[in-house]
């Protein structure tokens, strides 16, 4: 669920553990931090790409190798054939009780429901990071 308005609905995202994809989104994992807010992400069908980690994620949120995002591919074949190397955007980070949700539903990717994940995702800079253990 992408909400308009900056960082002011972030937290209410965090709190909705309720999540359906909208045409042109879908559940990626983080592979890799590559710097200035792109990351590298690994599909359902297990091809990686880059994507653009917003702006206004910075000082709110921070997610690390193993994390789930969803993003918005929609544009993902015209950028990769204009020659462009970032193929979609980040629209929500996902948290602990919303993996755990999805995870048990029919929208959670194959290739990921074998996977043993740590995920690990401050909100605030005093927060702890949570595990999610299978």
């Amino acid at each position: 669920m992408a909400m308009k308005g900056g960082r002011k609905n972030l937290k209410r995202a965090v709190n909705d553990e309720t999540l359906t994809l909208l045409a042109g989104q879908s559940i990626m994992q983080v592979v890799s931090l590559r710097g200035n807010n792109q990351i590298e992400v690994i599909d359902a069908k297990g091809e990686t790409t880059l994507a653009i980690f917003p702006a206004k994620f910075q000082k709110s949120m921070w997610i690390k190798r193993g994390s789930f995002v969803v993003v918005d591919d929609s544009g993902r074949e015209e950028a990769v054939e204009s020659g462009s190397k970032v193929a979609c955007v980040v629209l929500q980070v996902l948290f602990h009780d919303q993996v755990r949700v999805l995870q048990k539903s029919p929208e959670w990717p194959e290739i990921f429901k074998s996977a043993v994940v740590d995920t690990s995702i401050n909100v605030n800079s005093q927060m702890p990071p949570f595990q999610l253990l299978q």
